[in-house]
């Protein structure tokens, strides 16, 4: 009877390499249709037997992780989620919806790498320029929220009269560094929240970020605002995306508070990763974002003031769109 069910066995394999798929890349897309299933933020949208079904026809003769990253592109495609990949080993696979354009002044600024940025214009008006921050392990990361934070306190310490905070730059990374730094702006308290099936409060308290009630960073700040609702213009483009878009979040609602620019990139979305074996992760979006007033943004953030003026990142005191924010600033000093 051993010998038999070995043999069967040995069969089978051989039917499923020359009839259908392996058992490694059909345990891989069960698995991956389950999780989302389950956790995807689109997940109601859907029809899942179809799904399940084109998935698996598409995975016929196919023998391993490698070589189904095309059906991930098409699950991706099927929710919607532009912002989640399919991890295997030492490649990536996405869904890449059509994109507009970025302009060639962002580009070059991305080809160059974006740093912290300060200046002080005309009528005491602040300059800061926000870059994308990302680390490998929190040291890190609070080194990087601090630097922000004094970069932020150089200006108040020459009596800054309002602030232009400048995301154009900002393609994403990690939040709460940044947001962190930006304390004596943001103020404490809950600054906004993802939106999942298990709601996360962002919360900045005692020199600290916390998601909820979990430390993530902390710094020591070396000033104090005077003014709580000290004037601010953020700066947003296409170049703001992912968690650029959530630190952009994070500023509405609060007073005295205007968006300028042109609306964002619209990767709104939160992502969370699910292991599925040694050498394959899955990133799915799972939730939305919401700003301290309760509001969520399922798409991207639009401005307050529309301006598709050239981006001048190499001549700031010239930039067009610096120049109308300081001259808003300038109204409410």
């Amino acid at each position: 009877m051993k010998f038999i069910a070995t043999l069967f066995l040995l069969i089978l394999g051989v039917l499923n390499s020359i009839f259908g798929q392996s058992s490694e890349v059909k345990y891989l897309i069960d698995m991956s249709i389950t999780i989302m299933k389950n956790n995807a933020v689109n997940r109601n949208k859907v029809d899942w037997t179809k799904i399940q079904k084109d998935a698996l026809a598409q995975a016929v003769n196919k023998q391993n992780a490698y070589q189904i990253g095309p059906i991930y592109r098409m699950l991706f495609k099927s929710l919607n989620d532009f912002h989640g990949a399919f991890f295997c080993w030492d490649s990536t696979y996405k869904w890449y919806r059509q994109e507009q354009e970025q302009s060639d002044s962002i580009k070059n600024e991305w080809k160059k790498g974006v740093f912290i940025r300060t200046d002080v214009l005309e009528d005491n008006i602040g300059y800061l320029r926000v870059p994308y921050m990302s680390g490998y392990n929190r040291d890190e990361l609070d080194k990087k929220a601090q630097q922000l934070n004094d970069s932020l306190c150089v200006l108040f310490d020459q009596k800054v009269t309002g602030i232009i905070v400048d995301l154009r730059l900002n393609g994403g990374g990690t939040m709460y560094p940044m947001m962190l730094g930006l304390e004596q702006l943001l103020g404490n308290g809950i600054i906004g929240s993802f939106e999942t099936d298990n709601p996360q409060n962002w919360v900045i308290k005692n020199n600290s970020f916390f998601l909820d009630t979990n430390l993530l960073a902390s710094i020591v700040p070396k000033c104090k605002m005077k003014q709580s609702d000290m004037p601010v213009v953020v700066l947003i483009g296409q170049g703001t995306g992912s968690s650029g878009e959530f630190l952009a979040m994070a500023f509405k609602k609060r007073k005295n508070t205007l968006f300028l620019g042109t609306a964002t990139a619209g990767y709104v979305t939160t992502t969370k990763g699910f292991k599925i074996n040694d050498a394959v992760t899955l990133l799915l979006s799972t939730g939305y974002g919401r700003d301290r007033g309760g509001e969520i943004y399922y798409h991207a953030l639009s401005p307050d003031i529309f301006s598709k003026a050239p981006d001048s990142f190499n001549d700031i005191r010239n930039d067009e769109k610096v120049q109308a924010a300081a001259k808003w600033l300038k109204a409410k000093g």
